[in-house]
């Protein structure tokens, strides 16, 4: 995979392409060559702006471009696997948005026929590489915390369902609603800030007390209040592991709380630490002379999209490894199941 990518191809002009497109735009090794949409219009709107000169209804014409080296997808999740599938067959490159797939079983086959095709498939979980997040991830490899324990983690909104109505309320075409949403995004970040460990039991439990009343409305999406709504808009789980740790991870849309939190709590034998993604603020906790000591960090901001970017590029060109792999897609989609499944039976669910 030593190929230099020049080319890029965004596969869904929704709004999540925007911040691929302003990514790629300060990025000096690519371009965005064409964007495939079946609202073309919608498309050429979206990237006229940045130079994009080809616009589609179809992907499949875009991924017949041998001069498209890449390709970004930017789909509603029942779709990934079948676009990623059809990239990978045009010996594409992958970059996929959050979550990688619609479940653990369709994200294995897409990480099964990236293998087999020679190309990546990147899972694009932009959280890893804010600059507080990369700080923590350091210390913790450094040891500054010691063994870690336990870790809480959510994404709480007090108002902010999606699209109601549309694919993001629909579980045939979501999979879930703010677990597989928003909650993906904390959970991949807490487990790759613990090393991944190995979860052996899951308890979870799902509401939906908010959507089927068609309260607490966001403006992302379009709505479609004509539609449905079968999804939960507030998720908790909490997940052991083989090695004696544990985590609890709450995500919601909607919630009567005081204002929305976006957080990490790591707790350490031998310090804690707190990231605070709506107040921009790490703190340390720890002890000095046996007295209870905070330290509050500063790292440097960094562009997360860019740095995402770049790090695909890096990865396709076998110039270092991707930060975000598809077996850590994998990983994150097998808990998203038992939570999902736990919920709807009340019981514990073991994972092999």
């Amino acid at each position: 995979m030593d190929k230099p990518i020049r080319n890029i191809g965004i596969i869904g002009a929704g709004g999540i392409s925007e911040a691929h497109l302003q990514a790629a735009a300060l990025e000096p090794r690519v371009r965005v060559k064409a964007i495939a949409d079946l609202d073309k219009k919608l498309a050429q709107g979206r990237g006229a702006p940045y130079g994009v000169k080809a616009f589609y209804t179809d992907y499949r014409d875009m991924l017949a471009d041998e001069t498209i080296d890449a390709v970004i997808l930017c789909l509603p999740n029942f779709l990934h696997k079948e676009a990623a599938f059809a990239a990978l067959d045009a010996d594409k490159h992958v970059l996929c948005e959050k979550p990688l797939a619609m479940n653990s079983r369709e994200a294995k086959e897409m990480a099964d026929k990236a293998q087999r095709a020679g190309r990546l498939l990147m899972p694009a979980q932009n959280n890893r590489f804010h600059g507080d997040t990369l700080l923590l991830k350091r210390l913790v490899e450094e040891g500054k915390l010691g063994a870690l324990y336990h870790a809480k983690t959510g994404w709480v909104r007090r108002s902010g369902i999606p699209g109601w109505g549309s694919w993001f309320t629909s579980r045939e075409k979501a999979g879930g609603g703010p677990l597989i949403d928003v909650g993906v995004h904390m959970l991949d970040l807490t487990l790759w800030l613990m090393g991944f460990p190995r979860p052996v039991s899951v308890f979870g439990q799902t509401y939906d007390r908010f959507g089927p009343r068609k309260k607490g409305l966001s403006s992302w999406g379009t709505p479609n209040l004509e539609g449905s709504y079968d999804v939960e808009d507030l998720a908790v789980a909490m997940i052991r592991f083989e090695n004696g740790a544990s985590l609890s991870l709450d995500a919601s849309w909607a919630s009567h709380i005081r204002e929305e939190r976006t957080f990490v709590d790591l707790y350490g034998e031998d310090g804690g630490a707190s990231l605070d993604f709506r107040q921009h603020q790490l703190v340390l906790y720890h002890e000095e002379a046996g007295v209870p000591s905070d330290s509050i960090l500063h790292p440097p901001k960094q562009n997360e999209r860019l740095l995402l970017i770049r790090n695909f590029l890096d990865a396709a060109e076998d110039r270092s490894e991707a930060v975000c792999r598809p077996e850590h897609g994998i990983d994150v989609l097998r808990v998203l199941d038992a939570i999902y499944e736990s919920s709807r039976t009340g019981s514990l669910v073991t994972l092999n």
